[in-house]
């Protein structure tokens, strides 16, 4: 029930207002109307279950709550009817370069990354994974190929199969090993050492062709004005 007004009339004493009992009633009335009113139901409440609540408590009559306060970059502007929040600064849109070409992404541009050869993608809470799928080494490669030089750092190739090569330079130090085309070089080299003009006994028993040409081509030792320097060791008459 609303509250009542007791009519006091125009003037005092002219008739036209309530009398004292019809007055009384409405005071009696308003009374019980104002006790039956319960205040303590009065209170607000915070909606939704994310975000932060504006509304802090009530004390007595007074219903209180949070102030909302700008942050960096934030401006705040307010009318009878709302509040605006608006950022002062920011990215509001990148350019992303690539080797062949770029993008520019605006608040409502998406940009789609994709693999290419042997390269996958993914996304998962939040992170993006790019994984290479092809060959992880020599063994998982059926045909590779170097794009620049090839440095052992003085470890040794091995179960090497058939070399092919356009050339081939040997170490500095050391020997190369191995046989060419069946022929241990080795023994060759016996006839390129210091007194390699030894031609061993008169008859002498030969078993390749080397020796067989050493044994059997005389020695041009130049003639006796202009000699040849070289230096013959025939060695012992019988061997």
């Amino acid at each position: 029930m609303a509250v009542q007004l007791i009519n006091i009339g125009n003037v005092a004493n002219d008739g036209t207002g309530d009398d004292l009992r019809e007055a009384f009633i409405k005071v009696n009335q308003n009374f019980e109307e104002l006790d039956l009113r319960d205040d303590e139901q009065t209170t607000a409440s915070n909606l939704g279950i994310e975000g932060e609540g504006i509304f802090v408590q009530r004390l007595n009559y007074d219903l209180q709550f949070k102030k909302i306060s700008a942050g960096a970059n934030v401006t705040l502007t307010a009318d009878d009817n709302k509040i605006v929040i608006a950022a002062d600064s920011g990215v509001s849109d990148l350019t992303i370069t690539a080797d062949t070409g770029s993008i520019l992404l605006d608040d409502s541009a998406a940009l789609t990354i994709t693999g290419g050869a042997d390269i996958s993608t993914s996304i998962v809470d939040g992170t993006l994974t790019v994984t290479y799928t092809g060959a992880a080494d020599l063994a998982s490669d059926l045909t590779p190929q170097l794009s620049a030089d090839l440095d052992a750092q003085a470890y040794n190739l091995l179960n090497v199969g058939t070399i092919s090569s356009s050339s081939f330079n040997g170490p500095l130090t050391g020997n190369v090993e191995g046989l060419v085309h069946g022929i241990d070089i080795r023994d060759i080299n016996t006839y390129f050492q210091p007194n390699a003009a030894d031609f061993g006994a008169i008859n002498p028993t030969v078993t390749n062709l080397i020796e067989f040409l050493i044994y059997n081509n005389d020695i041009d030792w130049g003639s006796i004005i202009a000699p040849n320097p070289a230096t013959l060791d025939l060695g012992p008459i019988a061997v």
